[in-house]
């Protein structure tokens, strides 16, 4: 942590909270000689140890992993269909395919389809050979 020369010009208190807050795992154990930092360690302390607490945060953890995903999933699919709007008109069965799909591989490569496509047909002729192809492994 990058700290000024100016350390008489701050609150102590401020100074060794910045140094904990900045400090590594080991250097956030040691004793500060603040009371409101000896409280913070505490609570991380019983956070660390409270079994219940580490699998709300296992929850949330994977909660957030399968929302980024599921933005991934969503960000996929809507590029797809914006490169697909500029070769034609996309049928309502097609969109619905495209919305269903939930494969990140799949659809990294149906990107690349759709961005070399001459028209929706080509697309959908590509796409569903894709899919037989992958559905039969």
């Amino acid at each position: 942590m990058r700290c000024g020369p100016n350390h008489s010009e701050v609150p102590k208190e401020l100074v060794e909270f910045l140094k904990f807050v900045g400090a590594n795992v080991e250097e956030s154990e040691k004793d500060y000689g603040n009371s409101l930092i000896r409280q913070m360690q505490r609570t991380i302390r019983g956070i660390k140890t409270d079994r219940e607490m580490g699998e709300r945060y296992m929850l949330l953890q994977e909660l957030l992993r399968d929302e980024k995903r599921e933005g991934r999933l969503e960000a996929r699919k809507d590029d797809i269909l914006s490169l697909l709007e500029e070769a034609g008109e996309i049928t309502e069965e097609l969109r619905k395919e495209i919305e269903e799909l939930n494969n990140l591989e799949i659809l990294s490569v149906l990107i690349k389809k759709a961005a070399r496509t001459e028209s929706v047909e080509m697309f959908e002729t590509e796409m569903k050979k894709l899919l037989e192809a992958v559905n039969e492994k």
